[in-house]
């Protein structure tokens, strides 16, 4: 308002002077040059702006580098950098050592263009090299109708398509082994309802992020989850979550390779997004001549539940595959479930979702950030038949009892204690390496920040 009656303001001051020395004949001519220069300055474009009425490219911080032009362009730029650390209660348990590294760093690269398409870019440095961990594009205009195609996570299971920086326990359960990961694929998503019902379906090639295509037959997946609260102002029943995926494809493996990596994530030598190194309890040279082959498929039930500062999250999943041993064509049966339970003290946190931190360190608030707690159990059980021809090397199941406590700070810097029990169906098995153990168990830490 103050700029509005400046020329006013202005006119009135040099009327009176003009009136004090009679100089009447020019006053109205310098009257309207002042409106006139006053108008100019305040449409002319400040630092951001265009005389056009569309502002310039804005640049702020808050979660990441934020980059903003109007409705038309909104970006971020942001990175992390998570360091791991292993450590074995029994030397003999492993033939590696105790060690502590950089599990992953990466940079995240997020556009938005004309309110209608989305480019998501997420290079990860990991011990292994540098790979594209994502790479996806998006037409999401419509809540209910969105198309992606790229490199991205295949809709399964909800415990591995969490980030890896906001997973509930730094390692994955023994049911991720189940589970598809990345994929080069199609996908057609959205929410109906407000949110009521979510649903996913996709096209993949099925041999995950870097393995070439083997056949022209692709993998489908959908996934529907309900989430009955969703627009309830109940919390007891807002964040409820049940669903459940599916996944079916061809495969046709090389003689003695696995149907998936039998890696143990906790104590492997692989790491929790999913890039694995080698086998853990099983190494397919104990197999004799048998190969994966025609379909696979996998189906998963889900149900989650979070209330406050209460955290209930329980999945099964059924792997099938048709295997070609060297005297018949049998079908394997694998079984996987998880159930986990936690607590918030100072904090809370629903599925896919930042954690959020009620008073964070050397906040205006002066708090000490928010601790989680967690206990989990998983299983996943391969059958006797295979225990049977794998010999030493093999088991008919793997049981995990785990706990963890994670200490947030703040909303972006994570701090994580974890204690992992493996326990195998077999008295004793060979592990890759040739370390003979009945359990396992191991102390893992992990600092991240992320911004």
């Amino acid at each position: 308002m103050r700029l509005l009656t400046l020329p006013a303001a202005a006119a009135a001051v040099l009327l009176f002077a003009g009136m004090a020395v009679a100089q009447s004949g020019d006053l109205e001519k310098r009257v309207k040059d002042l409106e006139m220069k006053m108008a100019e300055k305040e449409t002319a474009p400040e630092a951001g702006g265009t005389t056009e009425g569309k502002s310039m490219v804005e640049a702020y911080f808050d979660d990441g580098l934020r980059l903003k032009a109007g409705k038309d362009f909104e970006g971020r730029i942001g990175a992390y950098l998570i360091a791991h650390g292993t450590f074995f209660v029994k030397e003999n348990e492993r033939d590696s050592v105790d060690t502590i590294s950089i599990r992953e760093a990466g940079v995240e690269v997020y556009g938005r263009l004309w309110e209608a398409w989305e480019v998501f870019v997420s290079p990860r440095i990991m011990p292994g090299g540098t790979v594209l961990y994502y790479g996806w594009a998006e037409f999401n205009k419509w809540e209910i109708l969105k198309v992606r195609a790229g490199l991205f996570k295949e809709p399964y299971s909800l415990e591995v398509s969490e980030h890896t920086k906001w997973m509930d326990m730094p390692e994955n359960s023994l049911m991720s082994l189940h589970d598809p990961n990345r994929d080069l694929g199609a996908m057609v998503h959205g929410e109906v309802a407000g949110g009521i019902l979510n649903y996913s379906v996709g096209l993949f090639n099925g041999n995950g992020a870097g393995g070439a295509d083997e056949n022209s037959d692709k993998d489908v997946a959908a996934r529907v989850v309900l989430r009955p609260g969703a627009k309830m102002d109940n919390d007891v029943l807002k964040h409820l979550y049940i669903g459940g995926s599916v996944t079916h494809g061809r495969a046709r493996k090389d003689i003695n390779e696995v149907p998936f990596s039998f890696e143990v994530p906790s104590t492997s030598q692989g790491n929790s997004s999913g890039l694995t190194s080698g086998t853990q309890f099983l190494t397919p040279g104990t197999l004799s001549d048998f190969r994966v082959d025609d379909d696979v498929t996998r189906g998963l039930g889900m149900l989650a539940w979070c209330w406050g500062p209460l955290e209930l999250k329980t999945e099964w999943s059924y792997y099938r595959a048709k295997i070609e041993w060297p005297d018949e064509v049998d079908t394997w049966n694998s079984y996987a479930n998880y159930t986990s339970l936690g607590f918030w003290i100072g904090g809370s946190r629903t599925p896919g979702k930042r954690p959020v931190v009620d008073k964070p360190l050397f906040g205006e608030k002066g708090g000490f950030g928010a601790i989680q707690i967690v206990a989990r159990y998983s299983k996943i059980y391969l059958g006797s038949e295979f225990q049977d021809r794998t010999g030493a090397a093999g088991t008919n199941h793997v049981r995990e009892y785990a706990g963890a406590v994670n200490w947030y700070p703040n909303e972006h810097a994570r701090f994580s204690v974890m204690y992992s029990n493996i326990e195998y169906g077999s008295e004793r098995v060979v592990l890759a390496g040739g370390t003979s153990v009945d359990d396992e168990n191991v102390w893992i830490i992990r600092f991240q920040v992320d911004f």
